[in-house]
């Protein structure tokens, strides 16, 4: 069997989509080329008050560590740390440390395992879909996943998502993306953890 260029191509493009996801996915924000529906732990919207984004960010990180397994993620609002987690004593916990507590239905493990299962599916959709997710982010507001998708593909990808369900019951939300994350150097490993 002949290999066109293109065919060639399509494994380093799906390795290199792969390997910007994984490094989208370390640490405890994420990021994303797109617009964002939702704030990363180091975003912040204060109302001008001067705000210590670096004692907040310890706290998100103690918190982390505290709650475990029941940490989901957390962002800065207002000036103000928010956290999500999945039990309510690990908010009666975040509420004591005194941030705000967000109780949600699933746990990091389950929204990164969530990812997981719409990159599989994304892998066996025809190019326009195939090529139309540009970047995966936890949304600890609504305890889903975030999705930025290529404008003109936006509407055919949340029809597909909707009848597969690849990521089971986690709650989807999407944002227009600007356009795919440029590809990582060669020189970047995969992340640990």
């Amino acid at each position: 069997m002949r290999s066109t260029p293109t065919a060639r191509r399509l494994p380093v493009t799906l390795a290199a989509s792969a390997a910007v996801v994984a490094l989208l996915l370390t640490g405890c924000g994420q990021q994303q080329a797109a617009p964002q529906a939702s704030p990363t732990p180091t975003q912040t919207s204060t109302s001008g008050a001067d705000v210590d984004d670096s004692a907040l960010l310890d706290a998100n990180e103690q918190l982390a560590a505290q709650l475990g397994d029941e940490y989901v993620q957390g962002w800065i609002q207002d000036g103000t740390l928010h956290v999500a987690a999945t039990s309510e004593a690990a908010v009666q916990a975040i509420e004591q440390a005194g941030a705000v507590g967000h109780l949600v239905d699933f746990s990091n493990a389950q929204l990164r395992e969530g990812i997981s299962q719409i990159m599989a599916w994304q892998a066996k959709q025809e190019p326009r879909l195939r090529s139309a997710i540009h970047a995966y982010t936890l949304n600890p507001r609504t305890g889903g996943l975030t999705l930025a998708v290529d404008p003109s593909q936006r509407q055919a990808v949340q029809d597909a998502l909707a009848k597969d369900k690849p990521a089971g019951a986690i709650p989807l939300d999407f944002t227009d993306s600007s356009g795919p994350a440029s590809p990582a150097p060669a020189t970047v490993g995969a992340p640990s953890g």
